[in-house]
């Protein structure tokens, strides 16, 4: 079988108790946009065409990293997902058309600093949580009191994760941490506790967490990092690192012959779709 492509290869180290999976790739790693139309064609504003906020694609940040995005939930296929969209909660909240005040709120969130050149400077932990306070128009009440916390949002389908994407992606780096788990009210008591989560006493067999943090803008360097963690060995990374390798050629071979947004719509349903073709993106 081929080698995964360069942005889907993943190091295995085993440490602290935890199997961790990374790929840590820089901007010239991370494929560009292939579909020539991301930035020749203007974009629909019907959300199921819309490549960004369909697929989270646009003529910056390419496919790829939605093939990412589908590697985390076909990775935590049959768990509780939970998600933390880091400092955008609001707006998280907005996009998944949620109430801001009926997500359920943490104080801890789990940090990968794109800013950071090498895997062992960027994990970072478990840190405070903050979210976005605006400046104009100026916060209301709610926003200033929850300043401090972040958003713990339940996803059911792999468009609440392109939603939470799409809300943390505008500043130069962007990070959301994607948990699987069995038991999803554990993970909010231990993220809602004063005491600082320890990673590898929250994951039990059978759990585990996926942390996308991604560098949006290139010229600012710093490393993209898709990190996986898990008590128990995952012979699933490579498994799906190899499919979406493969998906990931077949769907650049076809590029050219992609015409409309529907075409592209239908090419990208068919590069993120998981090697059993369980769920629809």
């Amino acid at each position: 079988m081929p080698d995964p492509e360069p942005f889907l290869r993943l190091d295995h180290e085993h440490r602290d108790g935890l199997h961790t999976y990374v790929a840590a790739v820089s901007g010239a790693d991370v494929p560009s946009p292939a579909w020539p139309g991301l930035w020749e064609q203007d974009y629909p504003t019907d959300p199921e065409l819309s490549p960004f906020f369909r697929f989270g694609v646009n003529n910056v940040g390419g496919e790829a990293l939605a093939v990412w995005r589908a590697l985390a939930w076909a990775l935590t296929e049959g768990r509780q997902r939970r998600a933390t969209p880091s400092y955008y909660r609001e707006k998280a909240a907005l996009l998944l058309g949620v109430d801001r005040a009926a997500v359920p709120l943490v104080l801890w969130e789990y940090k990968v600093d794109a800013e950071r050149d090498t895997w062992a400077d960027a994990d970072i932990g478990f840190v405070p949580a903050r979210s976005c306070v605006r400046l104009q128009p100026p916060p209301d009440p709610w926003e200033r009191e929850h300043a401090d916390f972040a958003g713990l949002f339940a996803l059911t389908e792999f468009r609440q994760l392109t939603a939470l994407d799409v809300a943390v992606s505008f500043d130069l780096s962007s990070e959301v941490t994607l948990f699987g788990v069995a038991d999803p009210q554990r993970l909010q008591t231990a993220l809602a506790g004063v005491m600082r989560p320890c990673l590898a006493e929250l994951l039990h067999p059978g759990d585990l967490v996926v942390d996308l943090s991604i560098v949006r803008d290139i010229e600012a360097g710093g490393m993209s990092f898709l990190s996986v963690r898990s008590p128990e060995p995952l012979a699933a990374v490579a498994t799906l690192a190899d499919h979406y390798s493969d998906a990931f050629r077949r769907y650049r071979d076809r590029v050219a012959d992609l015409k409309t947004f529907d075409d592209f719509a239908a090419a990208m349903t068919e590069l993120l779709a998981p090697p059993d073709g369980a769920w629809t993106p």
